[in-house]
């Protein structure tokens, strides 16, 4: 078991946008030391070099093989994660996954299995869940003033005509996967995972390649719950949509930029109300009601973000689970799947 002391020797698969995040991240952390990174292109190898000091090797592979590593980052392409997954538990490391988990379900499974197997650590990076806002609404379900929750929304909107690989269906891609695997495992963490009935619409838009840029998700959980999930990057600008939306019994919360606003009754101010059900409305008017709404603004404070790399860290030394645990991202990657097949095709209505 390493101590507390020590920091953990850590390596990064793949040096493309969110690899070097990692890499930047974790220079600088007190947990670990970035010992090596590993990528195809020359380039960005001696980059890493220069900057962070540590081994650069050309596979995931080879830097299995660095001595000393106790951890590697996978941030390569999703279709690739199963084989590096696998490979790194079978060289005794434990891992931080990019999301998505893998392409499928299967393959996402037999990641959480080889982990189990080998006895590591098996976290996947969603990011969206640790941040402070996040936290910061948990807090206030918990609260009470929203009283019992019943829908949550989660969206995203824009436009652009994107053509990188994450168009593209035989790497993975697709904003189901891309963004949607972000929103899910927020929406799940909020309403729970035990999905009774959904409806899923896939469609392409402005995108370049063969994958979705447009998705709408609704699902119902077997207690009741409401869960709703739109992305949409082929909406013409200056058009904007919701980012999050929690509506509960006794109020509403949704996020403005920076800020969580709340509007919410206080019950126990309600006059009482009893139901007529005369069928002559009185006056011939329709019935009316009223009651006293409270506005509140919550400024998001980063002191609320969860530690990715910290609770990973944690997780190694302690031999616990980490925050985002294998099993719910399982549940992610059955929704993502669900998704597709509920949607039985992607609806093509390009520009």
């Amino acid at each position: 078991m390493t101590t507390s002391q020590t920091k953990l020797k850590i390596g990064v698969t793949g040096l493309g946008r969110i690899g070097w995040v990692h890499c930047l991240g974790l220079a600088a952390h007190a947990d670990f030391s970035l010992a090596a990174v590993a990528d195809p292109a020359a380039d960005r190898r001696a980059e890493a070099i220069t900057k962070f000091g540590c081994v650069a090797v050309a596979t995931h592979d080879e830097l299995l093989r660095v001595a000393g590593l106790d951890v590697v980052v996978i941030a390569s392409p999703t279709h690739l994660h199963r084989a590096m997954a696998v490979a790194a538990f079978k060289a005794g490391k434990h891992v931080l996954l990019e999301k998505p988990m893998a392409v499928t379900v299967a393959e996402a499974r037999a990641i959480a299995q080889a982990a189990k197997r080998a006895k590591r650590v098996l976290t996947v990076y969603q990011p969206h869940r640790l941040m402070a806002y996040h936290q910061q609404v948990r807090q206030v379900i918990a609260s009470g003033k929203l009283g019992k929750v019943y829908h949550v929304k989660r969206g995203a909107f824009g436009w652009g005509r994107r053509n990188d690989w994450q168009t593209l269906l035989k790497f993975g891609g697709g904003m189901v996967n891309n963004t949607g695997a972000h929103f899910i495992d927020q929406l799940f963490d909020l309403t729970g995972s035990d999905i009774d009935r959904m409806f899923c619409r896939l469609g392409r838009v402005a995108a370049l390649g063969d994958a979705e840029d447009v998705v709408k998700l609704v699902y119902q959980t077997r207690t009741g719950m409401l869960g709703e999930m739109e992305i949409n990057q082929g909406m013409a600008a200056p058009a904007r949509g919701y980012e999050l939306e929690v509506y509960g019994t006794h109020g509403v919360l949704w996020k403005e930029q920076n800020t969580l606003k709340l509007r919410y009754l206080r019950p126990a101010e309600l006059s009482p109300r009893a139901l007529d059900p005369a069928l002559a409305s009185p006056g011939r008017q329709y019935p009316h009601d009223s009651a006293k709404f409270y506005d509140e603004s919550i400024d998001i404070d980063n002191k609320h973000t969860v530690d990715v790399y910290a609770d990973l860290a944690r997780a190694i030394r302690t031999g616990s689970e980490p925050f985002v645990k294998p099993t719910e991202t399982l549940a992610v990657m059955q929704m993502l799947t669900r998704c597709r097949k509920e949607s039985k095709q992607i609806i093509e209505t390009p520009i």
